[in-house]
C-alpha cells in the first residue's frame, strides 16, 4: 500500500471520528441543558407552592403540571402538560417532588419526552451515516477507478498484447506511460516484440532470397539441358555406329531425367516466380543473333538482319525467353523457324513463325496461364511454364508478347523497348 492510500485512509477514520464526538458532544450538551431546566422549574414551582399560579413560568419551553401527593392536580402550565402519573411514566417524562420545610408536599411532572428528544438525535446520527456511506461509496469509486486505470486496465492490454504477438501480429504495439504501473514490463516487452518482427523480417528475405536463388537456378538448368538433350537427339540421327547411337539415346535420356527433375524443384518455387529479379538494362541489338544461334540445333532457322539500335532488356533472361520460344517450336511444330526483325514505334518487333499445325483459336487466349497446356501437348512432356515465364520476364522488362495462328502456322511476337 503506497502512500497516498494510506493518507486517504487515515483521512476518513480521521472524518468519522470527529463527526462521532461532534454528536455524542451534542447529545450530552442537550441532556445537561434540560436537567438544569428541569430543576428550574422545579425550584419556581417550590418557591411559589401556594400561589403557584403567580409563578413566571413563560421562560421555561417545557410544559408541565403540578400535583399533590394524592394525585390531585394543582397547576397545569399548557394544555399539552401530561396530567397523570401514570401516563408520565409511559411517555417517560420527568417527575419531581416538590418539598416544603423538608416534607413532600406534592410532585410536578414536567414534560420531556425523551423518545422525542432523542429523535433529532437520531436525525443527526441517520445523517452522520448517509455522509459516511455517501463518503465510503465515493472514495470506494475513486479508488476503483484508480486501480482500473493502474492495473486492470495496463493487464488486459499486456494481455490483449500477447494474444496478438502469439496471432503472429508483431505491427501491434503497446502504448507507454510514465505512470503505468507495468511500465518496465511494457517498454521489454515492446522492445521483445521490436526484435522478434526484425527478426522474423529477416527470416523472410532470407526465405525469399532463397527461392529466388532456386527459382533461378532451377529455370536456368532446364536451358543448358534441354540444349544438351536435343544436340543428342540430332547427333543420333546422323550417327551410323549402332554404340554411338546407344550413348547418345543414353544422354538424352538422362537429360530428360534431369529436366523433370529440375520442373519438379521449380514447381516448388513457383508462387515466387513473379519476384524473380530481373535487372534490364541497355544492349546492342547484335547479341540477339547470338541468342538464336545458341538455340538453333537442329538448324531450321532463318532469320532477317537485325536493325541496328540499343534495347532495354536484361540478357538473361532474354536469352531464356528465346531459348524458351525456339525449344516449344521445335517439340509442338518440328518445322522450320523464320525469324523476322522490324523497328515499331518504340519497340523493337521480333516475329517468330513456324509452319505447323498451330493452335486452336479457343485456347490462345489461355497459352500464357500457369500450368496451361494445350491439345496438342498431350503426347509431349512439359509443364505448361513456359510461356507463363515469357510472359513474366517480358513484362518485368518492360516489353511485350504475344500469339497467334495465321495461314502459315504458328507465330509467336516480342516487343523489346528501345533504349
Amino acid at each position: 500500500m503506497n502512500i497516498k492510500k494510506i493518507a486517504v485512509l487515515l483521512l476518513l477514520i480521521f472524518g468519522v471520528g470527529c463527526l462521532c464526538a461532534y454528536m455524542v458532544g451534542t447529545f450530552e450538551l442537550s441532556n445537561k441543558n434540560d436537567v438544569i431546566t428541569l430543576n428550574r422549574i422545579a425550584k419556581e414551582v417550590t418557591n411559589n407552592w401556594g400561589a403557584i399560579e403567580e409563578g413566571s413560568y413563560e421562560k421555561f419551553d417545557h410544559p408541565f403540571c403540578v400535583l399533590t401527593k394524592e394525585d390531585t392536580m394543582l397547576f397545569q402550565s399548557s394544555a399539552q402538560a401530561v396530567s397523570n402519573t401514570k401516563e408520565a411514566l409511559e411517555n417517560g417524562d420527568t417527575i419531581l417532588d416538590i418539598e416544603q420545610k423538608g416534607m413532600v408536599v406534592g410532585k410536578v411532572i414536567i414534560t420531556t419526552n425523551k423518545a422525542a428528544a432523542i429523535k433529532p438525535v437520531q436525525r443527526k446520527l441517520s445523517a452522520a451515516v448517509f455522509a459516511f456511506t455517501s463518503l465510503f461509496i465515493g472514495l470506494s469509486g475513486f479508488y476503483f477507478f484508480y486501480l482500473h486505470k493502474k492495473l486492470i486496465r495496463p493487464f488486459h492490454d499486456l494481455e490483449k498484447f500477447a494474444k496478438e504477438v502469439a496471432n503472429g501480429n508483431l505491427d501491434f504495439s503497446l502504448e507507454l506511460s510514465r505512470d503505468n504501473i507495468f511500465g518496465p514490463f511494457t517498454q521489454s516487452f515492446d522492445i521483445m516484440r521490436e526484435q522478434l518482427k526484425a527478426a522474423k523480417l529477416q527470416e523472410l528475405l532470407a526465405n525469399q532470397s532463397k527461392k529466388e536463388l532456386v527459382a533461378s537456378l532451377s529455370h536456368d538448368i532446364k536451358t543448358p539441358v534441354t540444349s544438351i538433350k536435343l544436340t543428342s537427339e540430332l547427333l543420333m540421327v546422323t550417327a551410323e555406329n549402332e554404340r554411338v547411337k546407344e550413348k547418345l539415346n543414353t544422354i538424352s535420356q538422362k537429360a530428360e531425367q534431369i529436366n523433370l527433375l529440375v520442373t519438379d524443384l521449380f514447381h516448388a518455387t513457383l508462387e515466387d516466380l513473379e519476384r524473380l529479379k530481373v535487372t534490364p538494362c541497355e544492349n546492342y541489338s547484335f547479341i540477339l543473333e547470338n541468342f538464336i544461334r545458341e538455340a538453333d540445333c537442329y538448324d531450321k532457322i532463318t532469320m532477317t538482319s537485325i536493325p541496328d539500335c540499343m534495347i532495354w532488356a536484361d540478357p538473361l533472361r532474354l536469352n531464356q525467353v528465346i531459348a524458351n520460344i525456339l525449344y516449344n517450336s521445335y517439340k509442338y511444330a518440328n518445322t522450320q523457324v523464320t525469324i523476322h526483325f522490324e523497328l515499331v514505334e518504340s519497340y523493337l518487333a521480333i516475329k517468330f513463325q513456324d509452319y505447323g499445325k498451330g493452335v486452336e483459336e479457343e485456347e490462345i487466349p489461355h497459352l500464357f496461364n500457369k500450368f496451361y497446356r494445350g491439345k496438342n501437348a498431350a503426347t509431349e512432356s512439359g509443364s505448361g511454364l513456359g510461356l507463363f515465364i515469357c510472359k513474366k520476364l517480358m513484362e518485368q522488362m518492360e516489353g511485350e508478347i504475344y500469339c497467334n495462328n495465321n495461314e502459315q502456322g504458328f507465330v509467336i511476337q516480342l516487343f523489346l523497348k528501345l533504349a
